[in-house]
């Protein structure tokens, strides 16, 4: 799960300067917070604390609707998801970067990815950012990021970009017993950490693969591959693709999500990662249990299909996971290896009494 603090936010240096602190809170309309904890981060190149975090501590309320969403155009295919239920959650996210160099940053640009309606998973309601002075950014995946600018940040001084949003989460169902039509050839080739043209990748595919009738047994025969020989172990700082995942079967849900994607792309179906946070009533405000990954395939007939093996690989929540979502996973990204993310961090230094 490490590669979502990069999709949250990333910092071009200016100065010894960087994160310093990182909150996101989700609160239920009408709701009230659990205490605030600390939770760890892997210290960058440069001389400054670690950013903490404060993850999700809120109790969704929820509404039935079961109602179908519309297609456009019209499409012979079955109607898209069924609409369950949602949830309503407002989100408090709050970065401090703090100059720790002997010098005064001339300039801190930061950037952070934004909460933003994702049809049919999520709908923004209403969002405001300070400075509300930004720019806007959008990525490859059309992902969206505020850029916020700061100037003259003296030794020891720290600066603040807060974000807070209101957004309406679905419980998503698909029906699959129509998985018939064609499969486009997008989101089929290897990248960074999702490895699906290595031999072992691709023979484990297509093993279990050829005696499959449609694609949608496929990906069930693959996701259940994946949530059966993959242990979760604990929270990773570090990403390890999912040649390392399928080879060691552990990993958190990083690992998890790259496996699935790998195996998917390498029979043949469309796959990409889902990155944000997730809120579990009851559990304690850690790292591990609120950051989180995840990914969608392409069914004919269908789309895009949510699938989570992480929270799936229990027996009893095997089927809440497979083309079906909680309404409790808030997508912040979408997209593996983000080329908005992808910057070199650069650094110049104004001493003091420097301009």
């Amino acid at each position: 799960m490490s590669q979502y603090r990069r999709a949250l936010l990333v910092i071009v240096l200016t100065l010894a300067a960087n994160v310093s602190a990182c909150d996101i809170r989700i609160l239920p309309q009408g709701g009230t917070s659990m205490p605030e904890t600390t939770l760890p981060h892997a210290t960058p190149r440069s001389t400054v604390a670690p950013p903490t975090s404060t993850p999700p501590v809120a109790t969704p309320t929820q509404t039935a609707t079961m109602t179908a969403l519309p297609t456009t155009p019209p499409s012979p295919y079955p109607p898209g998801p069924i609409i369950l239920s949602h949830s309503d959650y407002d989100v408090a996210h709050t970065v401090t970067l703090t100059n720790a160099g002997p010098g005064t940053a001339s300039r801190l640009t930061l950037w952070v990815a934004l909460i933003t309606t994702l049809e049919p998973y999520q709908q923004l309601l209403s969002s405001q950012f300070e400075p509300s002075e930004v720019a806007l950014v959008e990525d490859e995946y059309g992902n969206q990021y505020a850029q916020f600018e700061f100037h003259d940040v003296g030794p020891g001084q720290s600066v603040v970009a807060s974000l807070t949003y209101q957004v309406r989460v679905n419980e998503l169902t698909y029906d699959l017993s129509d998985c018939t039509g064609e499969v486009p050839d997008f989101f089929l080739e290897p990248e960074t950490y999702v490895e699906c043209d290595d031999e072992e990748v691709q023979a484990l595919a297509d093993a279990m693969s050829q005696d499959q009738t449609s694609p949608c047994h496929t990906l069930e025969v693959l996701y259940d591959y994946v949530r059966e020989h993959i242990t979760y172990t604990r929270y990773e700082t570090a990403d390890r693709g999912a040649v390392w995942a399928l080879q060691h079967r552990t990993g958190d849900c990083t690992e998890f999500a790259d496996a699935l994607l790998a195996l998917s792309r390498a029979a043949g179906i469309p796959a990409r990662f889902l990155e944000g946070v997730t809120y579990r009533e009851g559990r304690s405000a850690d790292l591990g249990q609120t950051k989180h990954d995840w990914l969608e395939a392409y069914l004919p007939g269908h789309g895009w299909v949510p699938l989570d093996p992480t929270w799936g690989r229990f027996r009893n929540k095997r089927d809440a996971y497979f083309a079906r979502i909680s309404p409790d996973h808030i997508v912040v990204t979408v997209g593996r290896n983000l080329s908005t993310l992808m910057v070199t961090t650069t650094s110049t230094t104004r001493g003091p009494g420097q301009r």
